[in-house]
């Protein structure tokens, strides 16, 4: 692997599966492990539902697809119990579960048309795909999210948002002298963590503080980021969120990931010296056709006390890294999971390697620094076009749906479990940081029933935050800056 590799930067998304996304990516000229458009799923008639690639960026998917570990054993055995041979065909079913209604649970089969989703399959095909990374937990976003943090979920394949105890990567690199950061919009994972609500000054910064960072070539060696979760738009005021969970707007998210890339790409030094990591927490109950494979056990819990033994991943999702010394068009057939993030960090900036793992999981992951196989840069610059307007091709048997680049408010929607849960977190975080100005905060967090008032909640946060780190000045930087609400343009609400 090239020496001069300072700098690893993940982002990680939310519920999407790699067949979901990225799976219509498969063609005889690029062999990945994806879908040919005849897999199918039998709805609860016996009726086999066929994938097709006419997915929306929203309203496929208005009822939050299942992914609680229950929801996804039907997905992969057709049984709540996870026994006997996965056989991934309990997607639909599964669905019906949520939307009580037949016809639209043949949705959760609509997978991507690629070019609908321009940052994510460019940056896929002009770089390194993987098609081998799978979820941590077969279970929601918080246990996968703690995975990604720290190699263990305590045991927990649920939404208990207590993870104060988790021992992380990045106080395992502060122990190193190793700097990071976790860059943020509105809520972070990290708001859960007793160590880094101790150090918040030194750990938790803001997205724009990223693009910074990145234009200044100032990263820390291991930068995590977080989108934007929740919708703070008003009537004046837009505020999208990024994160792409059901049923928030897609391509607001892969705007994102352009938005990133594009960040990094502007400072050749930075560049030269950063790996990329672009992922999804979890599936969000989107169907893949890959069984889980096995793995370790993380083995920090008390074994036969556990709901799950933690001996399988949970189901696949996207996963791309970013280089310019990785040869175009590069496919790995790896098996990653989340940890692989933890070990390739601790390999690449922990000079005892072998002895600075967390748990279990991280000590035995595959790390991926070796995708980088190219001895000097490559000196081409890629460029993220525009989505395509309409899908440049359907599956067998499909039928073309309108596509529309528009978002619909979900600022009123009540919040899901994740959101409530990180709610929770941050008012723990409010709580027990050190941070005056956040513990001065004001606002009935009891009363928060939708996504407006979570986001309105978690801007007060993030401005105490700020005004901690200025030194108590009112001058702050602005996460997220409104955006007009006329919707004259792609992804803009009307």
């Amino acid at each position: 692997m090239p020496a001069n590799i300072k700098h690893l930067v993940v982002l990680m998304m939310e519920n999407r599966s790699f067949d979901h996304a990225l799976g219509f990516l498969k063609s005889p000229t690029y062999a990945i492990d994806g879908l040919d458009g005849t897999e199918t799923n039998p709805d609860i008639d016996g009726v086999e539902v066929r994938v097709s690639q006419d997915a929306q960026y929203q309203g496929d998917l208005k009822d939050d697809p299942g992914h609680d570990f229950k929801s996804v054993n039907e997905q992969i055995f057709e049984n709540s119990q996870g026994t006997g041979t996965p056989t991934m065909r309990g997607f639909v079913k599964a669905y019906q579960a949520k939307t009580n209604n037949v016809a639209r649970s043949h949705n959760i089969m609509r997978c991507f048309d690629p070019s609908r989703l321009p940052a994510l399959k460019t940056l896929a095909q002009e770089y390194a795909l993987c098609d081998r990374w799978f979820a941590s937990v077969p279970g929601p976003t918080l246990p996968n999210r703690a995975f990604a943090f720290a190699a263990t979920s305590l045991g927990r394949v649920n939404m208990n948002p207590n993870f104060l105890g988790l021992k992380t990567i990045f106080e395992k690199l502060d122990a190193n002298n190793v700097s990071s950061k976790i860059y943020f919009t509105d809520m972070s994972m990290g708001q859960a963590v007793k160590f880094i609500q101790l150090n918040a000054r030194k750990f938790l910064f803001f997205f724009d503080d990223f693009l910074k960072d990145a234009k200044k070539n100032k990263l820390p060696a291991y930068s995590f980021i977080e989108p934007r979760f929740n919708d703070r738009s008003t009537p004046t005021n837009v505020v999208l969120p990024s994160d792409q969970h059901p049923d928030h707007n897609v391509l607001e998210g892969d705007n994102l990931i352009k938005k990133v890339y594009e960040a990094i790409r502007s400072n050749q030094a930075g560049w030269e010296s950063t790996l990329l990591v672009i992922t999804y927490d979890e599936h969000g109950g989107l169907p893949d056709h890959v069984p889980p494979p096995a793995t370790v056990d993380p083995g920090d819990q008390p074994a036969n006390t556990l709901e799950f033994d933690f001996k399988r991943l949970g189901i696949r999702v996207p996963a791309v890294l970013v280089s310019p010394f990785i040869p175009p068009r590069t496919i790995v057939h790896t098996k990653f999971d989340h940890t692989s993030i933890i070990a390739t960090a601790r390999k690449l900036f922990i000079a005892d390697f072998p002895n600075s793992f967390l748990t279990e999981r991280d000590r035995n992951a595959n790390t991926f620094e070796n995708v980088l196989s190219l001895s000097a840069p490559r000196t081409d610059k890629v460029k993220i076009p525009k989505p395509a307007s309409t899908p440049t091709g359907l599956a067998l048997g499909s039928t073309p749906i309108p596509v529309s680049n528009t978002s619909a408010p979900t600022a009123n929607e009540p919040l899901n479990d994740f959101q409530q849960a990180m709610v929770d977190r941050v008012l723990n975080f409010q709580m027990n940081t050190r941070l005056q100005a956040v513990k001065d905060v004001k606002f009935s967090v009891s009363a928060i029933a939708t996504e407006l008032d979570a986001a309105q909640y978690l801007e007060k946060i993030r401005k105490a935050i700020a005004k901690s780190r200025s030194g108590g000045k009112k001058k702050t930087s602005s996460t997220a800056k409104a955006k007009k609400p006329a919707g004259k343009k792609p992804g803009k609400k009307k």
